[in-house]
């Protein structure tokens, strides 16, 4: 039986995108694309289930800054293709461009800066070979949970799905702060946590449905967005018939 969250002894936040319906009375297959918090905390442990799964593709949305300070860990030891794509990058103090007022006001400029690495991702997984794949950044809530609602999006499933898909990274968040805190340990680093704003430390319903109505108020939709940032017409049809069953 297919499962949704799937148990790594490192990462927290795994989980299947299949199953979701989709507006046209379809499904999002199972086990061919995943979502996750950062996998450089792979186990020596958890190598077996990820060859199981037979993951083939990794997107990485970390930013420079973090991929240099942190790695991919044992990841390296899988065969499989590692693909950087950062949103963004971080000043040398590991400070990341936080703008605007709200979540959802930065997810929606993250998606305009952030276009090339976007469509690059969405490029990469849309080749029938990369399949399954992965895509992560560290909590796999934000550039990760944007990156989830334009393809879910995109390959026909309806907000309210979307939205509760954001929110299930909301049930690990107590352990991704932990592990954040102990990551960084620094009075600095802790500082610059209490000046992000309120609606990004976590995972609410509220900041996705927000995006949701900034996309279809901006581009009229994630076709829309896919075609005012320049996402090949080829690319978001290979999505839709390589997630999809109909």
């Amino acid at each position: 039986m297919a499962t949704r969250r799937i148990t790594f002894e490192g990462p927290c936040n795994f989980r299947d995108l299949g199953g979701y319906p989709t507006i046209d009375g379809g499904e999002t297959r199972w086990g061919r694309l995943y979502r996750s918090d950062s996998m450089h905390t792979i186990t020596a442990t958890d190598l077996p289930v990820l060859r199981e799964l037979g993951v083939r593709t990794a997107i990485d949305f970390r930013s420079n800054f973090e991929l240099d300070q942190i790695g991919i860990g044992p990841l390296g030891e899988v065969s499989m293709t590692h693909v950087h794509c950062p949103t963004f990058d971080m000043n040398p103090n590991g400070e990341a461009p936080f703008v605007g007022g709200s979540a959802a006001t930065f997810y929606a400029r993250m998606m305009e800066s952030g276009a090339p690495a976007y469509v690059a991702a969405a490029t990469a997984i849309a080749d029938a070979d990369s399949m399954p794949a992965v895509f992560f950044c560290m909590a796999g809530k934000d550039r990760t949970g944007v990156f989830a609602a334009m393809v879910l999006g995109l390959v026909g499933v309806p907000d309210d799905v979307i939205v509760a898909d954001y929110a299930l990274t909301h049930e690990v968040l107590p352990t991704i702060a932990q592990r954040r805190e102990a990551r960084e340990a620094t009075a600095s680093m802790r500082i610059r946590w209490e000046d992000i704003p309120d609606d990004l430390k976590g995972a609410h319903s509220h900041v996705m449905e927000e995006l949701l109505a900034m996309v279809q108020e901006r581009w009229g939709g994630w076709d829309g967005y896919a075609k005012a940032l320049g996402f090949p017409d080829d690319v978001v049809a290979s999505l839709r018939a390589q997630l999809v069953d109909t």
